[in-house]
């Protein structure tokens, strides 16, 4: 038995007209995998010839049009013109006919999600539950982004539902950035600030369902109290991810009013706050504050610098000021934000490579959280000492959220700078972000928080390299005879089982790493440096009760 869940009842305005109705069911008897099934319907256009989008490439994932299964047309003179891309189809039909669309979402990988597969966007459909994001099954018609459509979600009966598009006044941006959750999930729903706020998990892991919807609340509050804003609806839905022992993984996508998040079930507390802070802080940062550069995937990228690295130094200053974490915590991520970005391969790359090779490369995808979220330091700063402390960052960012429509943020930062506070950056944005500069932040940037200090301290080398397996082990393929892991023992073809001792990253101590070969297993120490040393800036901390000292108050962004 089937129970239609319909899209209704939020205080949100619906369009006038509604472009496209669109209804996603969900088909299943407890032992096969379930059936999704997608319907359509929509006018087409009077030249009697509309083009249909397939879900293509989105977060990482390419050929997502491989889940889309039996999909058929119908309608006045329907048919499917003879496809020249495998993401596009073009319809002809009737000038202005009415047209139904039907097709099948078939996973195109089984089997309950790996932290190792790293695949967890693509859809999900397994006997018990669905887990789906709108950018990955919903075909779409050529229309302007903000028509609006109608969805109805249609599940077994018993069935838990979660979705953001549980309400009305979408459109086509809405509906991709979406996620539907269905089956053995166990959703709460909180009112907070006014509006509701739900959470849909299944499975276990070690942070229990209450003190997960109570840092939810506790992230929300902050958020709101920075952003001088009133409630909104919002859904966070996790998804456990299954992994060998040691093997920890926590990440997510946001989707506008709603975040997927993706962990093992370690997951600790302190991380997932983290994380569910800064994916709510993208609520307002990028599309508020004037949206993303325009293009494709790779223009966008460029703007990275600026919608992830300014989001994590919001995340902080918001987490700070609502009491999300004291002084201590975020100085120590700053610490570690700091010297991410000194061992980076990348540092001194141009922006540009950003967009080359966000998907390609982890290290380039890390390349703008950390140089964003530093630059930024270094613009506040700069804004601080140039006024005399009368303005800073967050001046310009509520500047930005106040005249939205003017432009894509990234574009238009450094003339809001200007225009506010009568700082002139833009010279700095030339250096440090679109040519790669390394920043090197004053002594004083953090104020009464301590100094920051510049040491010069040696570069960690692995000496070897190599892929993870299926179970989520480094299997080394090379190793440099050359460099400190050759004369340790290291070998190509050794699993390396678990680290002992030392740090990723720590060339200043030993490493310490149990590896497996054909000989057995064994413990190997080696020093993982060559003699390089690389330029690092570290804060530290000042003595004393931070939050006394007014180090609390400069980290919240407030009066010192």
């Amino acid at each position: 038995m089937l129970v239609a869940i319909l899209a209704a009842a939020a205080a949100l305005s619906e369009p006038a007209i509604i472009d496209a109705h669109y209804t996603v069911t969900v088909e299943a008897d407890g032992t096969a995998p379930a059936t999704i099934r997608v319907e359509l319907r929509f006018t087409g256009d009077e030249d009697g010839q509309t083009g249909l989008d397939l879900p293509d490439f989105w977060g990482g994932e390419s050929e997502l049009w491989r889940v889309v299964h039996d999909l058929q047309v119908s309608g006045e003179d329907a048919a499917f013109a003879p496809a020249t891309a495998p993401e596009r189809r073009e319809i002809t039909h009737a000038p202005g006919a009415e047209l139904v669309v039907r097709y099948q979402v078939v996973p195109d990988r089984s089997g309950p999600p790996r932290a190792a597969t790293d695949d967890y966007y693509r859809p999900y459909a397994e006997p018990g539950y669905v887990h789906l994001i709108g950018h990955t099954i919903f075909a779409e018609p050529d229309r302007d982004r903000e028509a609006g459509v109608r969805v109805d979600l249609v599940v077994p009966n018993g069935w838990a539902l979660a979705s953001d598009l549980q309400h009305d006044g979408l459109d086509y941006t809405a509906l991709g950035a979406s996620v539907i959750v269905a089956g053995d999930f166990r959703v709460e729903t909180r009112r907070v600030s006014g509006a509701d706020i739900r959470i849909a998990m299944r499975g276990a892991i070690d942070v229990d369902d209450t003190t997960f919807m109570n840092q939810v609340e506790t992230v929300i509050t902050g958020n709101l109290a920075y952003w001088e804003a009133e409630g909104e609806p919002y859904l966070v839905t996790v998804l456990p991810l299954e992994a060998d022992e040691g093997w920890t993984s926590i990440g997510g996508t946001n989707l506008d009013d709603s975040f997927a998040m993706f962990v093992t079930t370690d997951a600790d507390l302190e991380t997932l706050t983290r994380i569910l802070a800064h994916e709510h802080t993208h609520t307002w940062n990028i599309k508020r504050l004037g949206g993303a550069l325009p293009g494709d995937p790779g223009d966008e990228a460029a703007g990275y610098w600026f919608s992830e690295g300014f989001t994590d130094f919001l995340t902080t200053r918001a987490g700070v000021r609502g009491g999300i974490w004291p002084a201590q915590t975020a100085l120590a991520h700053w610490n570690v934000v700091l010297a991410e970005n000194a061992s980076s391969p990348l540092r001194d790359a141009p922006n540009a490579v950003i967009g080359e090779q966000f998907w390609q490369n982890r290290d380039a995808q890390r390349l703008p959280y950390h140089r964003g979220e530093i630059f930024a330091a270094l613009v506040d700063h700069e804004i601080r000492t140039r006024t005399g402390g009368e303005f800073d960052l967050d001046d310009v960012i509520m500047a930005m959220r106040d005249a939205a429509d003017e432009g894509p943020a990234p574009a238009r930062f450094a003339a809001t700078v200007l225009s506010v506070t009568g700082v002139d950056i833009s010279g700095l944005v030339t250096r440090h972000i679109e040519n790669g500069e390394p920043v090197e932040l004053a002594r004083d940037t953090f104020g009464p928080c301590g100094t920051v200090e510049t040491v010069d301290e040696p570069v960690f080398d692995y000496g070897m390299t190599g892929d993870r397996n299926e179970d989520g082990q480094f299997v080394i393929s090379a190793v440099d005879r050359d460099g400190p892991a050759w004369p340790a023992g290291f070998r190509p073809g050794m699993v390396i089982l678990e680290r002992l001792e030392g740090a990723v990253g720590d060339a200043s101590v030993d490493s310490v790493l149990r590896v497996r070969s054909e000989a057995g297993t064994q413990d190997l120490r080696y020093r993982p440096a060559t003699g390089e040393t690389r330029r690092l800036q570290r804060i530290i901390p000042a003595e004393g009760d931070l939050a006394a000292n007014g180090c609390a108050a400069r980290l919240a962004g407030l009066p010192v």
